[in-house]
């Protein structure tokens, strides 16, 4: 297996050397999940980040016995608890696969030598950084501002595959809604 789709998405965020793409894809791992796997748990520290090749995964944290999602990944995005993988404290989340996934993953320790050895990879993984922040921030704006439908229809205009595939229960709790809820919006615009 090859790490080719984690390194062309790298090269959407900057043009990478031969050079550093062999370094890169040699610190590379790929390995295939079965769905319902835990990539991470809480007390666990995320010291890796991962990069769906293909499935769909969520990140959640469960508190009282309720699930609160908190981001849906689909093929070709990278996956990761920020806060734990940057400070490598233990996470407060999980990491759920909620299909059969082909993972590529790279080592906290293996990502901070190549940041060090090439400045390049370090100006990707800030811009990473900042795409991964813009979403979280965006999506935390719409949480607060939007109504229930227009966050559905955020989701429906950007990330239809969300939709189609990711269980009813985890949309509902990720637009921050009930099930029953965002049956009714799902009928209205059908």
């Amino acid at each position: 297996m090859q790490a080719l789709s984690f390194i062309n998405t790298l090269k959407k965020f900057e043009n990478l050397s031969q050079e550093v793409e062999k370094e890169v894809s040699s610190k590379i791992h790929i390995e295939k999940y079965p769905k319902r796997t835990l990539l991470l748990s809480p007390g666990e520290v995320c010291d890796k980040l991962y990069f769906i090749e293909n499935g769909l995964a969520r990140m959640y944290y469960s508190i009282n016995s309720k699930d609160y999602t908190t981001d849906i990944v689909i093929d070709n995005e990278f996956l990761v608890d920020f806060a734990s993988f940057v400070s490598q404290q233990p996470s407060n989340q999980y990491i759920e696969l909620l299909e059969d996934c082909t993972i590529h993953y790279i080592q906290y320790n293996d990502l901070q030598e190549l940041y060090i050895k090439y400045p390049i990879m370090e100006r990707i993984g800030r811009l990473i950084a900042e795409y991964h922040y813009n979403s979280v921030s965006s999506h935390s704006y719409q949480l607060k501002f939007y109504t229930t439908s227009e966050r559905y229809q955020f989701l429906f205009d950007r990330k239809i595959e969300i939709i189609r595939r990711a269980p009813l229960g985890v949309i509902a709790s990720y637009l921050g809604m009930s099930i029953e809820n965002l049956s009714r919006i799902r009928r209205k615009t059908e």
